[in-house]
């Protein structure tokens, strides 16, 4: 595992000492890769534009990180970025609904109809607290890969809930970064696709190193 470890670092820094491949400026990369996450969280949280910029943007970050990993730039501050990116979107989410009433947060998950009432309170004050932790163990950069598969196992279970309610004929806010109930007209495949977005985001820092500035380093968590 060591040995593992070792050939990732010396690959990723082989990549980072070499002259830009195909030409592309070395901080382009990790800057997009922190950038589109972020334009999604606000979209997402102000409600602008979201069916088209949802699925653009979940689309682009899968596709970015995809083209990434096939074509070998693994730059270790791309997944520095990726980790802020993650975060500001959890932290964001996990704050707007914590500083709503606890009334719109029990809502917006009865409005899923799929939890007994004893679970709608707790799911409904603990989710934000959840997002909210998950965010700053990314910004840290620690315990970064089981962080990474926790935040993705959340994706899952986000894209789960509102592909079910799709599939039920129901018409509801998804309260990903506030608000709830029901709502004329759901942006459910553009939720979906933004979600992916993030999904692909948490497999990159489950797989990669955890990337520069990260405090797994500084602890001994992960050896160069």
């Amino acid at each position: 595992m060591v040995t593992d470890r070792v050939h990732d670092e010396v690959k990723d820094a082989s990549v980072t000492s070499s002259s830009p491949a195909g030409g592309l400026p070395r901080w382009l990369l990790p800057a997009v890769t922190f950038a589109l996450p972020v334009l999604l969280a606000w979209t997402a949280w102000a409600k602008v534009t979201q069916q088209w910029v949802g699925i653009a943007g979940g689309l682009a970050i899968a596709a970015l990180l995809g083209w990434a990993a096939a074509t070998g730039r693994t730059d270790p501050w791309t997944t520095t970025a990726a980790r802020a990116g993650l975060a500001v979107v959890l932290g964001w989410a996990g704050l707007a609904k914590a500083t709503e009433p606890p009334a719109l947060q029990e809502l917006a998950v009865e409005a899923y109809r799929l939890l007994p009432d004893a679970m709608i309170t707790p799911v409904g004050v603990g989710l934000p607290i959840v997002e909210i932790v998950l965010a700053v163990l990314l910004l840290a950069g620690f315990a970064t890969r089981f962080t990474g598969a926790l935040s993705g196992l959340l994706m899952v279970v986000f894209i789960a809930g509102i592909a079910s309610a799709w599939a039920r004929g129901l018409k509801i806010d998804c309260g990903c970064f506030g608000g709830g109930g029901e709502v004329a007209d759901p942006p459910y495949l553009s939720e979906i696709v933004r979600d992916l977005g993030f999904l692909a985001l948490a497999a990159w820092i489950t797989v990669r190193p955890p990337g520069r500035l990260a405090l797994d380093r500084k602890i001994g968590l992960y050896e160069d």
